[in-house]
């Protein structure tokens, strides 16, 4: 879980338990809750949604390379990067 919705959910918990014996029904309080939390909400969306942008521009796969047993999250010129001849690390032979 992010950090952002363990806040959501701190926050949303907080007040539905005081709100759900005021209220003594579990739907409203459950749409009542949410008006002080709403915000929280927002930034937990919004940052997802940062996040999954920002995995679209850069994806990375996982790769094994050589007999290593680690496994490696490398964008497609990270991994023509460490195949070019010439450089340290293993040689792709075409």
């Amino acid at each position: 879980m992010s950090k952002h919705l363990k806040r959501f959910l701190f926050a949303y918990i907080i007040v539905f338990i005081p709100l759900l014996f005021v209220t003594e029904s579990i739907a409203w309080s459950a749409v009542l809750a949410l008006l002080p939390s709403w915000p929280l909400l927002l930034v937990w969306i919004l940052c997802d949604i940062k996040h999954f942008e920002n995995c679209k521009k850069f994806p990375k796969e996982p790769y094994i390379i050589g007999d290593s047993t680690k496994v490696e999250y490398l964008s497609l010129e990270e991994l023509e990067k460490r195949f070019e001849p010439g450089t340290n690390s293993l040689e792709v032979k075409e």
